[in-house]
């Protein structure tokens, strides 16, 4: 299976129930307060880190207008069901979430050029290593 593929079904399984969940007619059960909020920060954090991870080339401003535009094209659909409501609250769930997920596909990237695995992967010689057993 293609690196591709691998990158790409995390973002459309999580687009996917991210889409059930927020366009269901009744809305989630509640467990405790403002549980909701929790589910949109959550949801689209992995949204975004899933869509950074999928389309590593896109520009920053292309993916997090993207993850906003869903946010908000859910919530105004929200608020056209008669059992759901739209808040801004929830939409700025949405936006912390989006910032949240950014953060970790930040700092997954910078783990993964520390960590080697990209040198190793380009067969690239690593020069630090070569001048320390030339020395030797």
């Amino acid at each position: 299976m293609p690196l591709y593929v691998l990158r790409v079904v995390p973002f459309i399984a999580v687009l996917a129930v991210i889409l059930f969940s927020g366009l269901k007619p009744e809305p989630v059960p509640q467990v405790f307060e403002q549980q909701d909020k929790l589910h949109h920060l959550l949801g689209f954090a992995a949204l975004m880190f899933t869509l950074r991870l999928a389309f590593p080339r896109w520009r920053l401003f292309w993916a997090v207008l993207a993850s906003l535009s869903a946010a908000l094209a859910i919530e105004i659909a929200q608020g056209l069901q008669p059992h759901r409501t739209a808040s801004a609250g929830d939409m700025l769930a949405n936006t912390l979430g989006v910032l949240l997920g950014w953060g970790c596909a930040q700092l997954t990237y910078f783990w993964y050029l520390r960590s080697g695995v990209a040198r190793r992967e380009t067969d690239e010689p690593d020069v630090a290593n070569l001048e320390s057993l030339s020395q030797s």
